[in-house]
């Protein structure tokens, strides 16, 4: 919590996370409350209402001061995709094309496993239906469809009971009159279910990944559409009548209305939501190149972000059978905030495998029953679990007010299932795990970085998340990163994001041009029409039209190749513009893949645009004004990894740091929602903007050397 609150009006933003539902309010003067719940996944209105009253009530505020309600970061789509609890939902195929979704593309995520399983379908067979219609790849009609055909086989899937309906027919990117005649057919026949449209979903060629996308969509819709209603709901009978927007996966808010029509779009609005609060820190920090590190209760999240930019990518796979095996998941070729998730939070339970090694994760205790130290029925050892036996949480406290930590039970559970089967000390067994999950995730981020074609050690590591902040050092001295950046409300940080993420929405079209052969008045007259349905979208979402800024950019690739490279194209398609979009794309195929081939013709495939409105000016945060290190009057022991020993650490509240005065670790700075671990040797300092910079100390300076 920063600040005190004021007469002025507030931004509320909640992420609903696998453990706790975090919660943030923004005031017009820059106060900030925060707030943390345990997440309850059969009534997630019900933590949203409670914390939201609760931080109302402390701080004095008026309901009717909440004027804008940012619905995040929600595992509910995921959810719903992952343990196939979807609405029945039936697909609407061009003849001899309903089974493409079941054969993918025949290609084997694991070589050597002949009967390794490819991705479920989603829809079975049965319903799956076909109608008589056929457009070419350039939109021509050579066969359309009989309206008395179509009606027939909607009634079949309405019969059948589905809630929902997918449209994908064949080329209709180019020409979508036919999905629209199955769409209005589908209104008059059905009127109660849903309607995706595979032109509308995922404008571009492959059927396949189009095909999945569509049917992923109308999949999730209806429980979406009941989903946001019932948080709406909540929160208007708390006397809350706020705008309700909700989070995407590409970093940019959409309004309730299109979140309800594009589900399949706020996937991983969670990640994203961090992301952007992340790349936002950082610009404030002035500090452009943070790799953000989340780490909650269930998952944890590595995204660079470079010049001040999370990375976005299409080549996302949702519910993978095989979480490191690409192939093994759906394919969503949507814009997607590019990160690496590790199954590791602070309720992943460790155990001991059947050959006797140490595992943490995948699997987590969640909110429900919890870590053991939670007690609430857990008897597993987690990661909080060794982080409270190793003295980084205070045995005496609560965590967010929402637990009050037992530390005898988790000494207790790391004994039981660790250190006894492997005949290790209780402190021994907790430093095992805290160092297995930091060596976990310091390796993805490393291997994630290489893949961009970046040195994870020119990054500052950009800790938040619960528990974040606990385990950044490690992380960091084992990516060779030598600065730790840990921002004010780091426990709640993804909610704090919603915050500052721009409203944001962008369509694909494929249109096949050789730069060569480019009419460049065509593809102008393209784009030109794709901005303007995004900049009405954006309108009917309440979005002043001078305040709507584009992007432009075009998947593009040399002549043969099967794989594009996004380019960003300039402002406007011109005549003799081709020489310059083959330099762009040169410049951006060099970044990904160290150089770029010499004299080969050059091709765009898809075109895009993304239409953006900045977020409200995030205030100025209110000045810090500590006592300085002399209030701290509190120590415990804390286990350093490096030290391999307790070392006696002061215990720091931050709201008494004060800004620009440099300290010295090892320390331990209590944040609401996280605690800040420091080493021996280390520097630290707060900013002007509440960040706590951690210079690490001579260990970890050398280590990175080493490394080098």
């Amino acid at each position: 919590m920063t600040g005190q609150a004021s007469a002025g009006r507030y931004r509320f933003a909640f992420d609903i996370g696998g453990t706790f539902t975090d919660l943030v309010l923004l005031g017009d003067d820059g106060t900030v409350f925060t707030g943390k719940v345990l997440s309850d996944h059969d009534d997630v209105v019900a933590p949203i209402r409670a914390g939201l009253a609760r931080m109302l009530a402390s701080h004095g505020i008026g309901v009717g001061q909440v004027h804008e309600v940012v619905a995040g970061a929600t595992t509910a789509v995921t959810n719903l995709v992952i343990e196939r609890k979807g609405a029945p939902t039936g697909l609407i195929a061009t003849a001899g094309f309903r089974d493409v979704i079941e054969i993918a593309r025949e290609l084997r995520y694991d070589l050597y496993d002949l009967a390794a399983p490819g991705p479920d379908p989603v829809i079975p067979r049965r319903l799956r239906v076909e109608v008589d219609e056929r457009v070419d790849a350039h939109g021509a009609v050579l066969c359309a469809p009989d309206p008395a055909q179509v009606e027939r086989v909607v009634r079949e899937l309405a019969g059948a009971g589905v809630r929902a309906i997918a449209v994908c027919l064949l080329h209709s990117f180019t020409n979508p009159a036919h999905e629209l005649l199955v769409r209005d057919v589908i209104r008059r026949v059905a009127p109660g279910v849903a309607v995706s449209l595979s032109h509308e979903v995922l404008g571009e060629l492959r059927e396949y990944e189009r095909t999945v996308a569509t049917v992923l969509n109308a999949y999730v819709m209806p429980m979406v559409g009941d989903y946001l209603g019932a948080i709406e709901s909540g929160l208007r009978d708390m006397g809350i009548a706020a705008t309700l927007r909700v989070m995407q996966s590409n970093g940019g808010v959409i309004s309730r209305e299109l979140g309800e029509r594009m589900p399949i779009r706020m996937l991983e609005s969670g990640p994203a939501a961090g992301a952007l609060g992340a790349a936002h820190a950082a610009q404030v920090a002035r500090t452009p190149d943070v790799i953000a590190f989340d780490m909650g209760g269930t998952t944890a999240k590595a995204c660079l972000v470079s010049d001040g930019t999370p990375a976005v990518t299409t080549e996302f796979e949702a519910a993978r059978t095989q979480r490191f095996k690409k192939g093994s998941g759906l394919p969503v070729r949507l814009p997607t905030v590019d990160l690496i998730e590790i199954g590791a939070g602070g309720g992943s339970i460790a155990h001991v495998d059947a050959t006797g090694l140490l595992k943490v994760g995948p699997h987590s205790a969640g909110s429900s029953p919890g870590p053991a130290c939670y007690g609430l029925g857990g008897d597993k050892p987690t990661v909080t679990d060794a982080a409270l036996v190793l003295g980084y949480l205070d045995p005496e406290g609560n965590l967010s007010g929402a637990v009050q930590l037992q530390p005898e039970r988790a000494r207790r559970a790391i004994e039981t299932h660790v250190a006894r089967p492997l005949g290790l000390g209780v402190i021994e067994a907790a430093n095992g795990i805290h160092r297995i999950v930091c060596e976990a995730m310091a390796a993805a981020a490393k291997i994630h970085a290489v893949e961009k074609g970046r040195d994870v050690r020119r990054y500052t590591l950009l800790a938040f998340g619960g528990a974040g902040p606990i385990h950044a050092r490690e992380v960091a001295r084992r990516t060779g990163c030598t600065e730790i950046l840990v921002p004010a409300n780091a426990g709640v940080f993804s909610a704090f994001g919603l915050l500052v993420a721009p409203m944001k929405v962008d369509r694909v079209r494929t249109r096949f041009t050789r730069l060569a052969e480019m009419d460049a008045a065509a593809v102008e007259a393209l784009l030109a029409a794709m901005e303007d349905s995004l900049g009405a979208e954006l309108a009917s979402a309440g979005v002043a039209p001078g305040a709507v800024n584009f992007r432009r950019s075009a998947d593009m690739r040399y002549v043969g190749q099967g794989f594009e490279v996004e380019t960003e194209l300039p402002a406007r398609i011109g005549a003799g513009v081709a020489p310059e979009l083959a330099r762009r794309f040169d410049a951006a195929y060099a970044q990904r893949f160290g150089s770029h081939l010499e004299n080969q013709r050059v091709e765009a495939v898809n075109w895009r645009v993304e239409a953006f409105a900045a977020a409200p000016p995030t205030p100025a945060r209110p000045a810090a004004g500590g006592s300085g290190a002399g209030a701290a009057r509190r120590t415990r022991p804390a286990f350093f990894p490096d030290v391999g020993d307790f070392v006696d650490t002061p215990v720091i509240a931050e709201a008494v740091l004060r800004v620009g005065e440099p300290m010295a670790g090892p320390a331990l700075i209590e944040q609401a929602g996280s605690t800040v671990v420091i080493g021996p040797g280390d520097r630290f300092v707060m900013d002007a903007a509440g960040n706590l910079r951690i210079a690490l100390g001579a260990f970890a300076a050398r280590g990175a050397k080493e490394n080098a």
